[in-house]
């Protein structure tokens, strides 16, 4: 890895970061098959439809077991976890890293702000920037009932000093979370902001029915394993409550259908075309971390902008030589030849080591800083 090439690259160009569930390891287990398990579900022809409402509460509720429902204990200081310390910790590294990089750019053309896209819908970065004291745009605005709107991005942020009224702009981190948030929720034509709330209510429908559901390990698949376990199960009331509860949450289902709700669909293909226009950019720079390309939807857009602007620089950050493999074969489906190599897989150069978000932190960002005059 050339750092240097990276420190000047980062200083002149506009920058951005794809990321994705592989940050939020060890404290969130990833999704493994969930999503090719929903997708089998919705296309599968021999279930009735009973069987699908209890294989689909099975999957949710794994979903919800091991992911959202973890969400609380994020933001509760008063609990002792090692896993999510740990978790936090790369967060706010990561973050103030970034702020210091971009406090020192040097350009006075570029503006200060970094765009993270992500797919995450867990709130750790939100806990990051606000315990770094970090300024950054969420997409909401207002105070006592907060709504969710594009045109609140891309706001610059200057500071005077108290004496001599001297003018900076200081850097704004510009938070997209493409699949939604915990932190949403629908109310008619809005998405407002509602805290964790939902989690409560949804979290006593998963109780009365977690007894019920099938468990399941990352070689499931629903023609085999599911199939022979839900014969003979009786259809519960609980059942359809945990996934009418389940509805509350305005983020994207693990599955290829993504969002049901109009409102919501609305929200991720706006959150999207805006991600596309920024890669359409000129001297843009994407950095990708802790996401396989598997998501054909951001795949897309990123090969497509890859070929139509020459000026773009796509640097993908793998955890290992298997996930580097994996990511050059997602990049390579559904698309053309990259015409102008500019999309580059990075493994870390030792071997015995591995990519993680630890080491991303203090070998690429912490090593760029270091360079920095």
């Amino acid at each position: 890895m050339d750092i240097e090439k990276f420190k000047n690259t980062i200083q002149d160009c506009n920058l951005n970061f794809l990321v994705g569930s592989g940050l939020s390891v060890p404290y969130f287990s990833t999704l493994g098959n969930i999503e090719v398990l929903l997708t089998e579900l919705e296309r599968n022809k021999t279930l009735s439809e009973n069987e699908k409402t209890i294989v689909r509460a099975s999957i949710l509720g794994k979903y919800f077991k091991t992911v959202i429902s973890k969400n609380p204990q994020i933001i509760d200081e008063t609990i002792t976890d090692v896993k999510r310390d740990e978790v936090l910790s790369n967060y706010k590294n990561f973050l103030v890293y970034l702020n210091t990089i971009v406090l020192k750019r040097k350009s006075t053309i570029l503006n200060k702000q970094v765009n993270i896209f992500t797919t995450n819908i867990d709130v750790f970065f939100e806990k990051a920037l606000e315990t770094s004291q970090l300024e950054y745009n969420d997409g909401f605005y207002g105070r006592f009932n907060p709504i969710f709107n594009l045109t609140n991005f891309k706001n610059s942020l200057f500071k005077k000093s108290l004496h001599y009224d001297n003018t900076s702009e200081i850097p704004v981190f510009n938070l997209l979370k493409v699949h939604g948030s915990l932190t949403w929720e629908t109310d008619r034509d809005n998405i407002i902001y509602s805290g964790l709330r939902a989690i409560n209510s949804v979290q006593v429908k998963f109780d009365n029915v977690e007894s019920d559901l099938i468990d399941f390990d990352t070689s499931a698949t629903i023609d085999t394993h599911f199939t022979t376990e839900v014969k003979g199960k009786t259809i519960l009331p609980t059942y359809g409550e945990f996934l009418e509860e389940y509805k509350k949450f305005a983020v994207v289902n693990p599955t290829k259908e993504k969002f049901q709700d109009t409102i919501l669909n609305l929200q991720y293909y706006e959150l999207l075309r805006l991600f596309s226009n920024e890669l359409e950019k000129e001297n843009t720079i994407l950095i990708v971390f802790g996401f396989s390309m598997a998501d054909e939807h951001i795949r897309e857009i990123v090969t497509r902008a890859a070929n139509s602007n020459p000026t773009l620089t796509i640097k993908v950050f793998a955890y290992d030589n298997s996930a580097k493999l994996d990511i050059e074969a997602n990049l390579k489906k559904g698309s053309a030849t990259i015409r102008y190599n500019n999309i580059e897989v990075i493994e870390i150069d030792d071997t015995s080591k591995h990519f993680d978000f630890k080491t991303f932190n203090e070998e690429f960002l912490k090593a760029i800083l270091d360079k920095i005059d």
